[in-house]
């Protein structure tokens, strides 16, 4: 037999371990012959029980695994197997009498790889297991480069939630509230509060298009850039015309574009000034009742050039509640594809008006998550809630 398979290179780049389970001590024997001498591991086991053994203990590559066994048959061997998250991952093969196509259908519908039948010839021995062997460990660079590039995924990640701003705290007579949370892990969604002169803040809300990479880095920019501003940003219009200067690189040649908005608070008189840039409008709800602030805006940034942006002045009242959100809201999806929409928002403050401001946004994101009913975002999420005293 050794004659036979030394023409046979090595299963695979690198050692493996494999387990043979058949309870014929004689066809047991032949198999570990057959694959004798290819730098492999080789166990054996002569029962079902055994194998399940083994296989929690060593967590062997590949099983060769025989179907018909008075104790636990090959079946019901693999089930298990692959039930267990501890052995799932490992690769099994069925041998066996039986070569109806019901009988192979169902092993590998259990999860098998193959199937072959008996009586058995060494060349396809050698053959399919060499053919797993290759596939279970390409399969193995695939999850440890998967894993890598989750490790670098969730550290940029980490990185993204740092340049956002920490807890806010009350700023005069306003107070904040926010969800963030990107489709990815990172995303192009974006929002600032910054204190200035004169007992004012800022409040700023950004949505680059897409989510991912590039969007993550075209957020990051615009944070860099607003927090460079030589002066107080205390004019909305002027601080987008500002923003939308920085990125004349990609007015030509590029897709990319920003939804922006921009208020100016006066946080003890409750004067707002709002400058936007095609980003959903602010949602006002006053004594149980919710409307949009309409804002005459511009074309989004990124894009080209951007004349004057009209700047729209409003007054805020105590107990007033406004909500900047971006559409990853909005247009969050259901299986149906059906849209969680402005009303959607709408509806969901107007039934929690009498609830603290965290427990507002709770109930806010709860209708949301209701309404997709599992099914999971397409699009990065950003609500700011500003309640004035």
């Amino acid at each position: 037999m050794r004659s036979e398979t030394s023409k046979f290179q090595p299963l695979s780049p690198r050692p493996a371990t494999i387990l043979v389970v058949d309870d014929t001590p004689v066809n047991l024997q032949v198999l570990v012959r057959i694959l004798d001498g290819n730098g492999h591991r080789i166990l054996a086991a002569t029962s079902g029980k055994s194998a399940l053994d083994i296989a929690e203990r060593v967590k062997p590559d590949l099983i060769l695994l025989d179907v018909m066994m008075p104790d636990i048959d090959g079946f019901e061997v693999c089930r298990r197997l692959k039930a267990n998250p501890g052995t799932s991952n490992i690769g099994v093969i069925f041998l066996s009498a039986l070569g109806e196509v019901g009988d192979k259908v169902a092993g590998l519908e259990l999860g098998a790889a193959d199937y072959i039948t008996k009586p058995i010839q060494s060349e396809e021995v050698l053959a399919r297991v060499a053919s797993q062997l290759t596939r279970l460990q390409l399969e193995r660079e695939v999850r440890a480069s998967r894993d890598s590039l989750d490790q670098e995924l969730g550290a940029a990640a980490a990185m993204q939630r740092l340049i956002l701003p920490p807890e806010l705290r009350p700023i005069g007579k306003l107070s904040f509230a926010t969800h963030y949370r990107t489709s990815r892990y990172v995303g192009g969604d974006y929002y600032d509060v910054v204190a200035l002169p004169g007992n004012r803040c800022g409040i700023l809300v950004v949505d680059v298009s897409g989510h991912g990479a590039s969007s993550a880095i075209i957020m990051a920019m615009i944070r860099a850039a607003f927090h460079a501003y030589s002066s107080p940003a205390v004019d909305p219009g002027e601080v987008l015309k500002y923003l939308n200067r920085q990125f004349q690189f990609l007015w030509s040649g590029s897709s990319m574009l920003a939804t922006v908005l921009y208020a100016v608070v006066d946080t003890e008189q409750l004067q707002m000034s709002v400058a936007c840039a095609g980003h959903p409008e602010p949602l006002l709800l006053r004594q149980g009742s919710v409307s949009g602030i309409v804002c005459n805006g511009t074309l989004p940034l990124l894009l080209m050039e951007i004349g004057n942006i009209p700047v729209i002045q409003f007054e805020l009242q105590p107990g007033d509640r406004l909500l900047f959100y971006t559409d990853g809201i909005s247009e969050r999806q259901n299986a149906g594809g059906d849209m969680f929409e402005v009303g959607g928002i709408e509806a969901v403050l107007a039934q929690s008006h009498h609830l603290q401001s965290e427990q507002l946004m709770q109930s806010i994101v709860a209708g949301m998550e209701e309404f997709a009913a599992g099914t999971e975002p397409h699009d990065d999420q950003t609500l700011l809630l500003v309640t004035a005293s």
